[in-house]
C-alpha cells in the first residue's frame, strides 16, 4: 500500500502526494488577476512583425477563466485567436508598419481550485497506466503524449533515470512523487546554462538547466517508460508590490514565478491527468496557473513569430509577470 509520508527507497525527500480524504475540508479556489508582459526593443526600427502568443489561460477540472484580453502595442493590424488540436487558445498578431518596439500585454483573471487524487488511483501500480489500461473514456490524442516528440525524442539517459523510478508494481503516486524529487535534487536550476534551443541531451549531460529543461526531462522519463506525460505552460503565483506594479521577486522559495514557467502533467487512470512541478519539488496546486499544453516546449511557447526588418538587426526581450491573487467574485477574500 501507497503512504502518503514517505517512499521506502535511499533517495533524496520526496514531495507529499495530495490525496483526497474523506475527513478534510475543501479549501476554497483562489482568484488571480494575471498580467504577461513581453516586450521586444529593436536597434534598428523593423517594418513588419508576425506572431503567435500562447498566453490565455485555459479552462480545466480545476481551474476557470473569468476574463482575458491581449493588447498589442503599435496596434496590430490583424489580432485573431486561434484553437489548436489540443484546445490551447493562442493569438495571431501582424503589426504591419515601421516600429522600434513590440509590446504584448495579456490581461486574465481566473479561478484556481484545489487539486486532490483519489487513494485508489495514485495507489494502483504504474503498468496499470499504459495505454492499454486507459478504457474507452480517454480522448484520442492522449496517445500523442506517449510517442517521442520533436525536442523529446528517446533517450538512453532519460529511460535510465526512468528505469531507476519506475521499478516493477510500483505505485504511480510514489513514482511520481520521487521523479519530482529525483529531478529536483539530481539538477542544478541555471538560467545561463541552456537557451530554447538546447537540446534534451545536452540538458541530461550537464544536469544544468530552467523549468522548461526539467519539463522535458521528466515527460522523456514518464515516456520511457510507456505513460502519456504532456508539457504544460503556464504561470506561477507571485508576491504583490506596492502600487501594484508587475512582480520580479518570487513568492517564497518558488522558482519561475517572475516569468512564464513550465511543468508536466501525466495521465493516471482513475483521476485523469496529475501535474507535477520538478523545478519546484510539488505536486501542482493553487499557486499555479495553466495556459497551454502540447508534446513539448515547440507545441506552445509564449511567443513567436518572424520580424521583417534590416539585415542584422539585433534586439532585446524582456519579460515581466504578475499573478497576483485578489477577492474571490464572491467578494470573500
Amino acid at each position: 500500500m501507497m503512504s502518503e509520508h514517505s517512499v521506502a527507497h535511499s533517495r533524496p525527500p520526496v514531495p507529499l502526494i495530495p490525496l483526497r480524504r474523506e475527513d478534510e475540508t475543501v479549501v476554497e479556489a483562489a482568484d488571480y488577476l494575471v498580467h504577461h508582459l513581453t516586450t521586444y526593443r529593436y536597434a534598428k526600427p523593423v517594418s513588419r512583425n508576425y506572431g503567435r502568443a500562447h498566453v490565455e489561460p485555459r479552462a480545466t477540472p480545476y481551474q476557470r477563466v473569468l476574463s482575458h484580453e491581449v493588447v498589442v502595442d503599435p496596434t496590430p493590424a490583424r489580432l485573431t485567436a486561434h484553437t489548436d488540436f489540443y484546445g490551447n487558445s493562442s493569438t495571431y498578431l501582424l503589426v504591419d508598419e515601421p516600429h522600434d518596439r513590440l509590446d504584448v500585454h495579456s490581461h486574465a483573471r481566473v479561478t484556481v481550485a484545489e487539486r486532490r487524487y483519489p487513494l485508489d488511483a495514485m495507489s494502483r501500480s504504474w503498468e496499470q497506466c499504459t495505454p492499454d489500461h486507459w478504457g474507452q473514456l480517454l480522448p484520442a490524442e492522449s496517445i500523442d503524449f506517449v510517442h517521442p516528440s520533436p525536442r523529446i525524442p528517446e533517450s538512453a539517459a532519460a529511460r535510465e533515470l526512468s528505469q531507476s523510478v519506475f521499478t516493477p508494481g510500483r505505485p504511480i503516486g510514489e513514482c511520481l512523487a520521487e521523479l519530482t524529487g529525483l529531478i529536483h535534487t539530481e539538477f542544478t536550476y541555471d538560467s545561463y546554462a541552456t537557451t530554447v534551443t538546447s537540446t534534451l541531451e545536452d540538458v541530461l549531460a550537464a544536469r544544468h538547466g530552467v523549468c522548461q529543461d526539467f519539463s522535458h526531462v521528466g515527460v522523456a522519463a514518464v515516456r520511457a517508460a510507456g505513460l502519456a506525460a504532456r508539457y504544460v505552460s503556464g504561470y506561477l503565483r507571485t508576491a504583490p508590490s506596492a502600487g501594484g506594479a508587475l512582480v520580479t521577486q518570487p513568492a517564497g522559495e518558488m522558482v519561475g514565478s517572475a516569468a512564464s514557467h513550465a511543468w508536466l502533467s501525466v495521465l493516471v487512470p482513475g483521476t485523469g491527468w496529475v501535474d507535477i512541478d520538478p523545478t519546484n519539488r510539488t505536486f501542482v496546486d493553487q499557486r499555479f496557473v495553466t495556459t497551454a499544453w502540447g508534446r513539448d516546449y515547440g507545441d506552445v511557447p509564449p511567443l513567436k513569430g518572424i520580424v521583417v526588418g534590416p539585415p542584422g538587426a539585433s534586439s532585446t526581450l524582456d519579460v515581466a509577470v504578475g499573478v497576483v491573487p485578489v477577492a474571490s467574485a464572491s467578494g470573500a477574500e
